[in-house]
């Protein structure tokens, strides 16, 4: 709705989407991630960030995989270290 929309009005939209720094590491937490996902019937998991971030939904896609789990993985490169290369021009 409008009114939860202009509380995130100009801020990034971090807040909204919420942030963390965690890794993924231990059985537990991926059985704890592939459970919500399972409970919630979710279809995918967009993962956006940087190394870190997408080494950890590349490992979640795997581990999902390799049990049957319905949702997919798909990661977004996201940087603030500028270490994002591209050509100057990035074909559509």
């Amino acid at each position: 709705t409008a009114e939860i929309m202009d509380g995130f009005r100009n801020t990034g939209g971090f807040d909204m989407l919420g942030s963390g720094r965690h890794k993924i590491e231990t059985e537990e937490q991926f059985q704890d991630a592939m459970r919500v996902c399972d409970a919630i019937g979710l279809d995918g998991l967009v993962v956006i960030g940087g190394d870190d971030s997408n080494t950890n939904g590349a490992l979640l896609a795997e581990y999902f995989k390799a049990r049957g789990c319905k949702t997919k993985v798909c990661g977004a490169p996201k940087t603030i270290d500028g270490d994002l290369r591209c050509p100057p021009h990035i074909p559509i």
